[in-house]
């Protein structure tokens, strides 16, 4: 049995943000992951939709960057003082950190639910990317955050498809104020998108059907960007007590499991009261390992407060979108480039203190099949 002092499970925007900041203090820190590369997910719809725009490689493997020790490997089960891989080791741990992420079941494009290693994920972008420039007429579901940054660029990078973005509540970016919804829907529909609000399609045979009206569409290809769900079932064996009942892991106000003070959670696995976004799950790791640094020397920890006022970057397109502050929501050409200009590659990676790969070009062409 191996041991560690600080488990860290999963190694998304939060995991290895907060690995790297606990091994420069030092700390015996393991991260585990099934992936052996960090993946950069606000680039991955670009990355399908257009992959020669891309400034740099989104992904990096771990093992080129990270300073704490690092094991591939899923999580079979966790206990309140050991986890069980699914190579059968075990890891003992004085403390874990549950980092898991969440996942679209329907949309690898953003979050791939099967590549493994960096190459499989290059050739499962290149393959979607290829359905994406044969299809005529693309419906996606889901007119939340990322299903408007999807519908803008793939209308924007494949001009020719009828592009199609169904929402089943009145109005797109619900969760956003109304002068965001506005421009976002004006922006879309510059760049040929067609927008159905109150649609609730469902699959049947060889169609979709929407529940509401009973209208019928038969679209090449259907990208579904709802129905999120938290990365936690290998906690349902030994701590079902510490998931509220849609899945997602309770903490209290310093980030700690409830019922599990040497258990941490945090990102989109946890329910911290914050939306649920990679930059507010860069911020909780950042926190964390302040308090656990505290936690350390005998100090006092402070408790989070949750990001309860949205502040979202959403690009229509790489050339338009609309940014929501507390204050205001503009589509200011200066504060939109903030993130169009590399999709905010670089930015996280100086973050884990270190830098992108250039996109190789060699390690595509073997990724691609044959």
């Amino acid at each position: 049995m191996n041991k560690t002092d600080y488990l860290i499970i999963g190694g998304g925007f939060a995991g290895a943000a907060l690995a790297q900041r606990l091994a420069k203090q030092g700390i015996d820190t393991l991260l585990v992951d099934q992936k052996d590369y960090f993946e950069v997910t606000y680039a991955t719809l670009r990355n399908a939709a257009a992959p020669d725009s891309m400034p740099a490689s989104p992904r990096k493997r771990y093992s080129d960057f990270l300073d704490s020790a690092f094991k591939q490997a899923s999580i079979d089960s966790l206990a309140p003082n050991h986890a069980v891989l699914d190579t059968g080791e075990t890891i003992a741990f004085e403390h874990a950190i549950i980092a898991t992420g969440s996942r679209y079941p329907s949309l690898p494009m953003a979050k791939s639910n099967q590549a493994r290693s960096k190459q499989e994920r290059e050739h499962e972008l290149q393959s979607i990317h290829s359905e994406l420039a044969a299809a005529k007429d693309i419906l996606i579901l889901g007119g939340g955050i990322v299903g408007v940054e999807l519908a803008g660029e793939v209308a924007h990078a494949h001009p020719s498809a009828n592009v199609t973005l169904a929402h089943n509540k009145s109005a797109l970016l619900d969760t956003m104020k109304p002068k965001a919804q506005q421009l976002a829907h004006q922006q879309l529909t510059a760049l040929g998108v067609t927008i159905e609000t109150n649609r609730s399609y469902i699959a049947e045979d060889q169609h979709y059907r929407d529940t509401a009206s009973g209208d019928i569409t038969k679209p090449d290809l259907v990208l579904s960007a709802v129905g999120t769900l938290p990365n936690s079932e290998f906690m349902r064996t030994n701590l079902s007590t510490a998931l509220d009942d849609r899945g997602y892991v309770k903490v209290n106000a310093h980030l700690q499991v409830e019922g599990f003070e040497h258990i941490y959670a945090l990102g989109d696995v946890a329910d911290t009261g914050s939306f649920k976004l990679g930059y507010i799950a860069g911020m909780q790791a950042e926190f964390l390992a302040k308090n656990i640094v505290a936690q350390r020397k005998n100090r006092s920890l402070k408790a989070y407060k949750p990001m309860t006022k949205l502040m979202a970057l959403v690009p229509t397109g790489p050339k338009t979108g609309v940014v929501q502050l507390p204050f205001a929501v503009t589509k200011a050409k200066w504060l939109v480039n903030m993130k169009q200009k590399d999709l905010f590659i670089a930015k996280t990676y100086n973050g884990l203190e270190t830098k992108p790969d250039a996109i190789d070009n060699n390690e595509l062409s073997e990724a691609l099949p044959t």
